[in-house]
Formats: structure tokens, sequence, C-alpha cells
């Protein structure tokens, strides 16, 4: 069945946008600042974003797409007409195939439940669905923008540190993550170090996470630390 059992998890990267308008954003005002050896930036969240527990959104997703503020954690974008009907196969081998798109009039309610596990943001939606692979639905976040601008030096010259931003699929809030990027070039995380936005492509909902982004060696023991292509960085951010 499905249900609020699948979640991604963003190290600090987003779904691609593909086709919009440029947008000038101001970040957020509070994230730590603490530095780590080799003067690198403390990932650690504090902004005032951060919140404990879980809080839940609702908003309809049409034919026409549109733009999703998920509380001030997540945006989602849904180009029109990129939403299958619910009853399309569903499930990793089916991603990429064609599907049946809702029609004009038609609608679907969703409930996305948004918060914080460790040091990153976390978002999971129901009802399950996916999206036309034809299309690109993107999900971004501002987050870490302060961060990710105030020390775009340091990430400019070790662009290495930027794989730890990325976003991953999970199952379990977070519990366990899916490096799908690895197997999907599609999926990468995209970083904006003048923006300081992080994105990337979803196919499919059920859900999405941020981890707190710390250097780490992947390991069977460190479920938090997962290996992932490195994130394309961006010049312009487009939403």
């Amino acid at each position: 069945m499905r249900g609020l059992s699948r979640i991604a998890i963003a190290g600090f990267a987003l779904a691609g946008i593909a086709g919009c308008a440029d947008l000038t954003t101001s970040p957020p005002q509070a994230t730590s600042r603490a530095f780590v050896p080799r003067e690198g930036p403390s990932l650690d969240y504090y902004g005032s974003s951060r919140f404990s527990g879980f809080r839940t959104t609702r908003f309809t997703l049409t034919s026409a797409g549109g733009w999703f503020d998920i509380g001030d954690v997540y945006t989602l974008r849904v180009p029109a007409n990129a939403v299958c009907v619910l009853d399309s196969n569903y499930g990793e081998d089916a991603w990429d195939q064609p599907c049946t798109t809702i029609a004009d009039g038609d609608s679907i309610r969703i409930t996305a439940t948004y918060g914080f596990v460790g040091s990153g943001p976390v978002v999971d939606f129901w009802p399950d669905l996916r999206f036309d692979p034809n299309k690109t639905v993107t999900l971004s976040t501002d987050v870490f923008a302060s961060t990710l601008t105030g020390y775009r030096d340091y990430f400019e010259a070790n662009p290495d540190k930027l794989q730890y931003f990325g976003i991953y699929y999970s199952r379990d809030f977070g519990t366990t993550r899916v490096a799908d990027a690895a197997l999907d070039s599609s999926l990468r995380t995209h970083i904006d170090l003048r923006s300081g936005r992080v994105w990337r492509r979803v196919k499919h909902f059920s859900g999405y996470s941020q981890t707190s982004g710390k250097a780490c060696e992947p390991s069977p023991d460190d479920p938090d630390c997962i290996a992932l292509p490195e994130p394309i960085i961006e010049s312009s951010i487009r939403r």
C-alpha cells in the first residue's frame, strides 16, 4: 500500500528546474557559522525556519501545474500536464514509463508532512503518485542559502564538499536513504552558490529530505553518509 512510507533525503541539493525565469531570492538570515578544520563552514542549521516536530500543509494539483510552497522549507514546481493519474503504474520500474495525465477539471489533493530530522529538512507527500517523464518537476530549498553564499569562495575552491548537499529518496523519513542520482543522472543535485538555492528533479511522490551535509566516508555503518554524484554548480538560479 502506498503512503507516508517513502521519503527522499536531501543532503544539500534539489531537483533541476528547466525553462523558468531567473529569480533573486533573499537567503535565510541565520545559520551556524562555526568553522571546522580547513576553514570549512559548519553545516548545522539553526535558522529561523528550524522547528521541532512535524507540520502539514495541503495543496491541490491540477492539469495547470503551479508553484507550491511547503512551509518555508521547500518549494515544489510542477509544469502543466505533468501529473499522472493515480491508477498509473507506480514503482522503480515505472518512473520513466509514459502515463495518462490528469485531465482539465480533475484534481488531486496533496498532503505534505515536513520538518527536520537531525540537522536537515525532510518532506513526505501523500498520496503517492508519479509524473510524466517528459516533464521536469522540481523540488528546491533555500534553507542553507546563507551558508552556501557566505562561504561561496570556500565551496568554489572545494567543490567536492558540495556532494554532501545532495537530496536523497527515502522510504522512512530519512532513517535510510537511496542515492537515486547514482543510477539516474537527471536526478542529480543542482546548487546555485550565488542565491544559495539547492534543487533536484523528482519523478514521483513520496518524500524528500536534506541532511546535515557533514563530510563523511560512505559506510554501511553510517546511514547518513551515502556516495552521490557531485552536484551541478549553477551560476544563476532558475525558478
